[in-house]
């Protein structure tokens, strides 16, 4: 843990880049201001701090039930990153265990579509061959939320990711049975959603008829509460699916793996895979800009 004098972003980039990249260190890092507030804030962000850090050191501080077995889930998001001109950092997550408490991760740098499809990919062969490793055998379901998907996109990543995946997973299978799921998300919508009686839609509503695409398979899913405003839900566009799981099983699901981000006790906009990749491509492409230690791969260092 180390303590900070103020909001530098120098500091933090330093101690990030040590041991992120130089030494596969966990690390925490709090400002000074923190540590002389008033006793109730005080505990209050003593608890967040230490949830975090027993995040970091591969502990999970809770849990929902998930019954389906053999799955691996996987977010995916992009950030750009401020240090190189049109360079993009891209993060893939992926879940190892059943509860969705331990996680693999990689991020890459890249430029174009294409070095995306290719690193995209890629990372996913390495998260199966890491869910092998620690189960025993190849996930039977995988399902990869990505974000970071703009509309026009949409017809690119049909035709030319998930082309790249399902040639390194059929590579990877060898003939044995594999059912995969792709689903896009998109955060940044326009549709709001009420109840009859003008008011916000609770968490867990669902709409997947009348104003979603007759073309499509998606869904709006709000996930969060808010104590103020309009609830924003989110949408989910399923383009490839052979698991075959009822409609409503998927929406429920994706509705679980909303609570299991830890860096906050509640739900949040998108499944936690996905808010991970976020966070990790985020912290590469503000603060790191550099690949990181291999040492770090299976811990939420980045929380």
């Amino acid at each position: 843990m180390c303590v900070v004098q103020g909001n530098r972003a120098d500091v933090y980039s330093a101690i990030k880049k040590k041991c992120c990249v130089d030494r596969a260190v966990p690390t925490q890092v709090i400002q000074a201001k923190n540590v002389t507030k008033p006793q109730a804030a005080r505990l209050s962000i003593a608890s967040k701090v230490a949830i975090q850090m027993c995040c970091k050191i591969g502990g999970a501080p809770w849990t929902v039930s998930i019954p389906l077995s053999d799955l691996m889930v996987v977010g995916f998001d992009v950030c750009h990153d401020t240090a190189t001109r049109g360079t993009d950092q891209g993060a893939m997550v992926a879940s190892l265990d059943k509860a969705m408490s331990r996680y693999y991760s990689t991020v890459t740098a890249h430029r174009s579509g294409e070095e995306l499809s290719t690193n995209l990919a890629a990372s996913i062969g390495s998260a199966v061959r890491k869910y092998r490793e620690v189960n025993g055998r190849l996930p039977g379901r995988i399902i990869i939320y990505r974000d970071g998907v703009g509309e026009g996109q949409i017809p690119y990543v049909a035709t030319t990711e998930l082309e790249c995946i399902k040639v390194a997973l059929n590579n990877l299978y060898n003939g044995q049975e594999m059912k995969m799921t792709f689903v896009i998300v998109t955060k940044r919508i326009n549709t709001r959603i009420f109840t009859d009686k003008r008011m916000n839609a609770p968490p867990g509503s669902v709409v997947d008829d009348v104003i979603t695409d007759p073309e499509k398979y998606d869904f709006f899913l709000v996930s969060q509460s808010v104590g103020q405003g309009t609830v924003s839900p989110t949408s989910y566009n399923v383009i490839y699916d052979t698991m075959g799981l009822p409609a409503e099983r998927l929406q429920r699901l994706t509705y679980k793996l909303c609570y299991l981000y830890f860096n906050w006790n509640g739900t949040v906009r998108v499944p936690a895979p996905c808010q991970y990749a976020h966070k990790l491509a985020f912290l590469v492409g503000q603060s790191i800009h550099r690949p990181i230690h291999g040492g770090l791969e299976d811990l939420l260092y980045f929380l």
